[in-house]
């Protein structure tokens, strides 16, 4: 069962939640630094202007407070990448998010997040919690040693995880999460189509970021969507709803402990 959430009039943004606040950044991809990998998946639009995209950072957040994405492997998602096959991609190796702050670094405890994995739907099954995490500026990889064999995910046909950060530091106002900025790019001038000149399906029937509440997960499941940080709206219509600039980097490998011979696993053998 996939666990897209669809995009209704009536739903309640995130945004509503708590005072965020918001400001747009521009900023380029990681491009040819990214680590080696079998197949990723990411569901924000990067929108070259020319070669850099705009970014709304989103911020102060409350002790407690929860966001994530729901993958579902074997989506088609944004920046060129081709489908992951959900009887092959079970093992989360790495998730890369973005923070438009930065303080964690420099003011260790007071912005602290932990990174948490969970099998669908509520009550939601934890795989792997991360312990404290200082994010730094701009793209942050964070490795899972091991990696995560997100089996217990999979129903047989389709493999859902979902993927969470909770502000655990003292002050939780930051990180500034790095989300898609589909306003200031049309305010711009700039096209609309993902890297790889792919057209950007606008405005999104379904979202997969989201708002998980304070403390428990379940507490917002499907989670409150957020809003474009330019939106007037009460209901998004005016922009829609973006997603968090956030990426998961799988093995495929299959289920079992024996990997075929693929490229990626080559590459990962001379690391």
């Amino acid at each position: 069962m996939r666990y897209l959430i669809a995009v209704f009039l009536t739903l309640a943004v995130a945004s509503s939640v708590f005072g965020a606040t918001t400001k747009a950044y521009q900023l380029r991809d990681d491009f040819g630094t990214e680590p080696l990998y079998d197949c990723a998946l990411s569901y924000y639009y990067y929108i070259p202007c020319p070669t850099y995209s705009w970014f709304w950072a989103y911020s102060g957040f409350a002790p407690g407070d929860i966001v994530g994405v729901i993958f579902n492997v074997g989506d088609q998602g944004t920046g060129g990448y081709a489908p992951c096959d959900p009887l092959q991609c079970q093992t989360l190796e790495t998730v890369r998010v973005l923070d438009f702050a930065g303080y964690g670094t420099v003011y260790p405890g007071l912005f602290t997040v932990e990174m948490d994995v969970w099998c669908p739907p509520c009550p939601l099954v934890n795989l792997y919690n991360s312990g404290p995490i200082e994010t730094h500026f701009a793209w942050n990889y964070i490795n899972i040693v091991p990696p995560l064999c997100l089996t217990p995910c999979f129903d047989g046909q389709g493999l859902t995880f979902v993927v969470t950060m909770k502000h655990t530091g003292t002050n939780g106002a930051y990180p500034a999460w790095g989300f898609d900025n589909i306003s200031t790019a049309i305010a711009t001038g700039c096209e609309l189509h993902d890297y790889g000149c792919l057209p950007v399906s606008y405005p999104r029937m379904y979202v997969h970021s989201g708002y998980f509440g304070n403390g428990d997960p379940c507490q917002y499941y499907p989670p409150l969507a957020f809003c474009d940080g330019a939106d007037t709206t009460q209901d998004c219509s005016q922009y829609g709803f973006i997603e968090l600039a956030w990426r998961a980097y799988l093995i495929c490998s299959g289920p079992s402990g024996t990997e075929p011979s693929t490229w990626g696993n080559i590459k990962r053998i001379y690391r």
